[in-house]
């Protein structure tokens, strides 16, 4: 069999509230936008019910962790835009109910407050596309036992080396959050495909997972259905983009990406449990 690349470097494990979290096989990390104006999804779990519905098809497909956001970061998305309230009033009573039906949630803010609010009602990660850098954020994020999702944000076409200049800027964020009393092992990295690179960046850094994890935190890969797929297989709808989306995640998951955030679920979960097959960490059934 061939060895299984995932863990032959980079994190063993991701600290979590519930302890911790095995990463030698990779995790996928579901899509719950509850927003009416998300680029793929907008709209369509936006009601409690719905969007119950949906964690529930994710989890039964495959998924180990439902991401619930209320912010659509879509390209050209407002930052002022979204008020505090409704966040909250997106976003909470979601996490409240699936919390209480034993999903294991993350929560995908950046405002102090909702933070705050998720983790007392039991999420086990915030994900923060700003890398808790609004006031307070940090404190909040802190003052938990949650796991914590930094991200990397830069200007796309005015990078020297957007790898290396990624991943220093991630060795400093990282290292911010540590000196505020943070433990190490609750820290994960995003390398934030998408947001302020260009195509060609973004292909860039995914070639070059592998110098990430080599860091030793845990890594997240957010690729699902993003506009520079699109712009390379020359798909304009999102929703179309399922292969490149899965394609994508492969190609991370074999340089050691632990974590796979992503609006295909089954579609993930299957090209996983080939990989996995293949890499002898499978167990089946050899009579047929």
């Amino acid at each position: 069999m061939t060895e299984n690349i995932a863990q032959s470097f980079g994190a063993d494990e991701w600290r979590l509230p519930m302890g911790a979290v095995d990463l030698s096989s990779p995790l996928i990390m579901g899509i719950l936008n509850v927003t009416p104006d998300s680029f793929s999804d907008g709209g369509l779990h936006n009601d409690l019910d719905s969007a119950i519905l949906w964690a529930h098809q994710m989890r039964d497909a495959g998924a180990h962790i439902i991401d619930v956001g209320g912010e659509s970061t879509r390209p050209g998305f407002d930052e002022q835009g979204l008020t505090l309230e409704e966040e909250r009033r997106r976003v909470v009573p979601v996490v409240r109910a699936l919390v209480r039906e034993g999903f294991d949630v993350s929560v995908d803010t950046s405002r102090p407050e909702i933070m705050t609010e998720c983790a007392e009602l039991g999420v086990q990660i915030l994900n923060d596309i700003r890398s808790f850098s609004l006031p307070g954020a940090l404190e909040a994020a802190a003052a938990t036992e949650c796991g914590l999702v930094i991200m990397h944000k830069g200007v796309a076409g005015q990078y020297d080396n957007v790898v290396e200049d990624t991943r220093a800027w991630l060795r400093t964020r990282h290292n911010e959050l540590v000196a505020a009393g943070i433990d190490a092992a609750r820290i994960c990295w995003d390398p934030g495909f998408g947001f302020g690179k260009t195509v060609t960046e973004n292909f860039d850094l995914l070639g070059n997972i592998s110098l990430l994890v080599d860091e030793g935190q845990p890594v997240l890969v957010g690729l699902s259905r993003k506009s520079s797929l699109g712009a390379v297989v020359g798909e304009p709808d999102p929703a179309r983009r399922i292969v490149a989306s899965v394609s994508a995640a492969q190609v991370a998951v074999m340089q050691g990406a632990q974590i796979v955030r992503v609006h295909d679920v089954q579609e993930t979960a299957q090209m996983l449990a080939i990989w996995e097959a293949t890499t002898g960490e499978y167990f089946f059934d050899d009579a047929e």
